[in-house]
């Protein structure tokens, strides 16, 4: 062999072996999976970080407080002279809205073994915009504790028979309501 085809066989590349279609089947599965898990992240990260946004927006409304002993505080205030709680109770005074919105709802303290037909559980100043979409649909709905401070139960009831709850089940419907019935 000649010096000349030593640097001829150094320079030129060798061919390539031939790919099993085996090897190249498991390296589309590889790079498959990957962009399945790249692709899957990125829809994690959308979605928790759309949710995270929108729990940011909703804070304000959960952090308002309702002062749900407004009603029983209010009764010791009739009871007391008229004279020593008008300064406190004056227009001027701020007081929270919520205060306000709670003396106008019609309360209920459900006993035990009660049945409800419950039409929501919201925020104070939800629940004041909803009895007024009920009030315009003629449901008069009563206000009980929600399962957190701030948050109120919409119930009709209690449901002493069979016939009575049928008799508001078929009256909310009618009306387009939906509802679930509740025993406490």
């Amino acid at each position: 062999m000649s010096s000349m085809e030593t640097i001829n066989e150094e320079i030129q590349p060798q061919p390539e072996t031939p790919v099993s279609p085996a090897h190249s089947q498991a390296k589309r599965v590889f790079i498959g999976f990957g962009v399945t898990v790249i692709v899957g992240l990125a829809i994690a990260g959308w979605y928790v970080g759309g949710r995270i946004l929108a729990a940011q927006k909703a804070h304000p409304i959960a952090m308002t407080k309702p002062v749900l002993s407004a009603p029983k505080t209010a009764e010791p205030v009739i009871a007391a002279p008229p004279v020593a709680e008008p300064a406190s109770v004056s227009p001027e005074s701020p007081r929270p809205a919520s205060a306000d919105v709670t003396q106008t709802w019609n309360t209920v303290d459900p006993q035990p073994g009660e049945l409800y037909l419950q039409l929501a559980t919201m925020g104070p100043h939800s629940t004041n915009d909803y009895l007024k979409i009920l009030d315009t649909k003629g449901i008069h709905p009563r206000i009980a504790p929600g399962p957190s401070e701030n948050l109120h139960r919409l119930v009709i009831g209690p449901c002493l028979d069979k016939a009575a709850r049928e008799k508001e089940q078929l009256e909310l419907e009618t009306a387009g309501i939906e509802f679930i019935a509740h025993r406490y």
